[in-house]
């Protein structure tokens, strides 16, 4: 069986986009220089990516002199061999005026929800691309068990649903874990 290719950025960024039966794009990464396809997440992935990303949007809606946004599956070129789409993001307002199709360089927090198709060795090596390339925060969220392990440089905290979850990374933003879970 022959090897596969190790991708840069620049070549996954030049591939043709790839599209379902359907005419849907399919969603997929570059981690470590190989192309991993994603399948659709579940309802309850998009549930939980939307409630905090709804929780952030009106914290810093109401604290723009803070100078960040939080985005949704937007794609960033991490590193040479690592092109990313946390399920969201927080970067520096000031980010956001870049042109081209991604933006460079890691996000300040990435926000990964599990899937049950995430591998551990996968979610793993995202984490340790997003800190070594400049993200301050990464937070992990567990559907199933309804936690969120929180890495940093030299870091890692486990938040239970009982627990709220703050980070330097957006100072003042306090949330109950739970929040992120609430289906109604």
């Amino acid at each position: 069986m022959p090897a596969t290719a190790i991708l840069t950025s620049e070549q996954y960024l030049a591939l043709p986009e790839a599209f379902d039966e359907n005419g849907n794009r399919i969603k997929d990464e570059l981690i470590a220089g190989e192309v991993v396809k994603m399948p659709p997440p579940s309802q309850l992935h998009d549930w939980i990516k939307n409630n905090i990303n709804t929780l952030l949007i009106l914290f810093l809606n109401a604290h723009r002199e803070l100078g960040l946004v939080s985005l949704v599956e937007t794609a960033f070129e991490v590193s040479r061999h690592d092109t990313l789409v946390p399920d969201v993001s927080v970067i520096r307002r000031d980010r956001m005026g870049a042109k081209g199709r991604i933006l460079q360089g890691a996000p300040d927090l990435a926000i990964e929800v599990v899937s049950m198709t995430d591998t551990a060795e996968r979610l793993r090596r995202k984490v340790d691309v997003y800190v070594q390339n400049g993200s301050k925060s990464v937070w992990v969220v567990y559907p199933e068990s309804r936690a969120v392990m929180v890495y940093s440089a030299g870091s890692v905290r486990e938040l239970r649903i009982n627990q709220a979850i703050e980070d330097p990374v957006i100072p003042g933003f306090s949330a109950p874990v739970s929040t992120f879970f609430e289906l109604a």
